[in-house]
């Protein structure tokens, strides 16, 4: 069985929490799982936003724009820019807000997609804050070890159990094999998910030690096609950017939308593989 998975995640140093000091350390370099999706090859969804990663790091995360010319001409740095708060916290705050406002609310299915389209344009945003969203998580979010038993329960189809000499054994479906994992730009995603479960050698029984990346597919195919005599492309290639330009322009190409959601992502790494196994 394939399982297409992508997570958001906070990359880098940490500030220290402890122990307190006027001097604060940064810890060393880390990858701090945000959220996961994990669209099966059946068809099957799983999604998850932990509540052990470091909201309050995460929240205050900036890096500075680039330089307007009289910034520059003054000496003044660029301005800050959020970029986790902006396109990763806030969609997910955004999800949460309706979830809870669903619970708590009546409304008709009508009434529902009116305001399920409000929150996602931003009509509600001015509720959007620090206090609000940890106490969302807090409610809706899920341990990183509920979140790997989770896992493991999702990717469970892949045991069966049949009898051998009038006993009942475990083992691998040997029609769906052990499960096969795929993820674009997979490197951190891979590492993020593995860290769920512990050291590499935590995995459980039957899960790889690689994930496939749909990005160095995706580069193969299109060098594989530039280098055909007759192929797709109209006319050659003047580089591997041009190439690679003109395969995401093909009809097929899956559009990406709702990025930097987990889920949403997972769902178009699957749309992915099935157009670059279809040409």
């Amino acid at each position: 069985m394939k399982y297409f998975l992508d997570t958001e995640f906070l990359e880098g140093p940490q500030q220290e929490k402890f122990p307190l000091s006027l001097f604060r350390k940064l810890t060393p370099p880390t990858i701090d799982l945000i959220s996961i999706g994990i669209v099966a090859e059946d068809g099957r969804e799983y999604y998850a936003i932990s509540k052990d990663f470091n909201l309050k790091e995460a929240w205050n995360r900036f890096q500075f724009a680039e330089q307007t010319p009289f910034e520059k001409q003054n000496g003044f740095s660029g301005r800050k820019v959020y970029w986790i708060r902006e396109n990763v916290l806030k969609p997910i705050w955004r999800d949460l807000f309706f979830k809870a406002d669903l619970e708590n609310d009546i409304y008709s299915n009508t009434q529902a997609d009116r305001f399920f389209e409000d929150v996602n344009l931003g009509g509600y945003d001015h509720y959007f804050s620090f206090k609000s969203l940890k106490a969302l998580i807090s409610k809706y979010g899920k341990t990183n070890k509920e979140i790997s038993a989770e896992i493991l329960k999702f990717c469970n189809d892949e045991v069966f159990v049949t009898k051998i000499d009038g006993k009942l054994v475990a083992g691998i479906d040997p029609v769906r094999g052990n499960p096969e994992f795929y993820a674009y730009y997979a490197d951190y995603d891979w590492v993020a998910f593995c860290w769920l479960f512990g050291k590499m050698m935590d995995l459980p029984e039957g899960f790889p030690m690689y994930c496939r990346d749909l990005k160095q597919i995706l580069d193969d195919k299109v060098n594989f096609y530039m280098h055909l005599p007759m192929n797709f492309f109209s006319g050659k290639p003047t580089s591997f950017d041009d190439a690679l330009e003109r395969f995401k322009n093909h009809s097929n190409y899956p559009k990406q939308e709702n990025e930097h959601n987990a889920l949403a992502d997972a769902r178009w790494n699957k749309k992915l593989f099935q157009f670059l196994n279809s040409i």
